[in-house]
């Protein structure tokens, strides 16, 4: 034991000098530079978004949610940065959808307040979501988990926990059935309880995302399908003698945010988020064009392999997410006769998408490639830094996401 544990203290010692160098490195790497500068200067992979996209993107969902009458609570998981938050709710710190409580919790200590946390919660979670019930709703979609709130008590001295109940319009992931009685019997246990108050109807169409390439009428009816389930399961509550007079309905996926249905009568907030960059994917099924993709991954060429026909770049699944293989992972922007064929963690190999001979010296190593990813917040995911680009590419800002569940 003796022997075992020099051992490991060793080689902590050992190992302690290369774990600065690294993280002085990347400090290094990142800070380097001040804005404007080449992209060129980038260590790839890195993620870009272009700052023109970006704001006409926001600037039309704005538009969209004002004109269905709606606040728009956007969901800030594709970039979870503090500047990208207020350029979507209009330059206020207040009313954002997160995935993670690291994001509700980073999000609070800079100031925002009205945050849906929109994950149902699990009994593990519930200690953190306490010391932000202040600005935080906590969702939920079974008994179970809403026992687990009651058992805990109030969040804090004379505070409620905010609930919001996740309502099922088709996807099937989570989210109560408007319809079946557990689902009543659950809103009135939330409103009945002395520890709980009922914030949100909400619900998000996640199906959306899996609709055939370019059906917009599909889009459409889930849509009015989202719409339709949460105002009938609120209406569904008020037959049944459960007072939610006051309680917010909220919709919302990129894809049917992108394509609303003709009105949104009875609802009071959409919450896409996917639409700040939008990606590879939501161009085929049809949310935006391909001029609307705001964000690029870079990697740069590494090898050669002309036996092989393929070139190595220093992108993998860990730079852009393994989402959309079968789909090339997305699209190598003006390099449309190559296809990522494979990722690996650190390593991804490129190919031409007919098997023609791939013209090695149109790809030097060294150049960069630019990828539309398959999916935006997953590829944003594996960063902790957004580079803003102007028209020209150079980096205007650089944005810090982030971090952690």
């Amino acid at each position: 034991m003796l022997t075992r544990t020099t051992h490991l203290s060793s080689r902590r010692f050992l190992l302690l000098p290369a774990t600065l160098f690294l993280l002085s490195s990347r400090a290094l790497s990142a800070s380097a530079l001040s804005p404007p500068y080449g992209i060129d200067a980038l260590v790839t992979p890195a993620v870009i978004i272009d700052k023109q996209r970006m704001e006409n993107n926001v600037s039309k969902m704005l538009a969209r949610s004002k004109s269905l009458n709606c606040l728009l609570r956007p969901h800030v998981k594709t970039h979870k940065t503090l500047q990208g938050a207020l350029l979507q709710t209009g330059s206020k710190k207040s009313t954002l959808t997160v995935s993670t409580l690291s994001e509700a919790s980073f999000f609070t200590k800079n100031n925002f307040t009205d945050i849906v946390y929109a994950v149902p919660i699990d009994p593990s979670k519930i200690k953190r979501a306490s010391k932000m019930s202040d600005n935080v709703h906590v969702t939920i979609d079974n008994i179970q988990q809403l026992n687990s709130l009651i058992s805990y008590g109030p969040p804090q001295a004379n505070k409620k926990w905010s609930i919001v109940i996740m309502v099922d319009s088709g996807y099937g992931r989570d989210g109560v059935d408007p319809e079946d009685d557990e689902s009543i019997e659950l809103a009135r246990v939330v409103v009945s309880s002395d520890c709980c108050e009922l914030f949100m109807l909400y619900t998000h169409a996640g199906h959306s995302y899996d609709v055939s390439y370019g059906d917009i009428s599909a889009i459409k009816k889930i849509s009015e399908d989202e719409r339709d389930a949460v105002v009938k399961f609120k209406n569904i509550l008020k037959e049944n003698n459960i007072n939610v007079e006051n309680v917010k309905t909220g919709v919302g996926s990129t894809p049917t945010c992108s394509h609303p249905p003709s009105h949104l009568e009875g609802i009071d907030e959409m919450h896409p988020g996917n639409y700040f960059t939008y990606d590879f994917n939501q161009y085929l099924i049809g949310s935006c064009s391909k001029e609307d993709i705001a964000c690029k991954v870079l990697t740069r060429v590494v090898g050669h392999y002309p036996k092989t026909n393929k070139i190595q770049i220093d992108c993998g699944w860990t730079g852009t997410s393994a989402q959309g293989k079968e789909f090339g992972y997305g699209c190598i922007e003006d390099s449309e006769e190559l296809v990522i064929e494979n990722l690996k963690q650190e390593a991804g190999t490129v190919t031409t998408k007919d098997g023609s001979e791939i013209d090695f010296g149109k790809y030097p190593v060294g150049k960069i490639l630019k990828i539309l990813p398959w999916h935006s917040c997953a590829s944003i995911h594996q960063h902790r830094r957004i580079y803003v680009v102007d028209e020209e590419e150079r980096v205007v800002d650089e944005w810090e996401c982030a971090d952690g569940w």
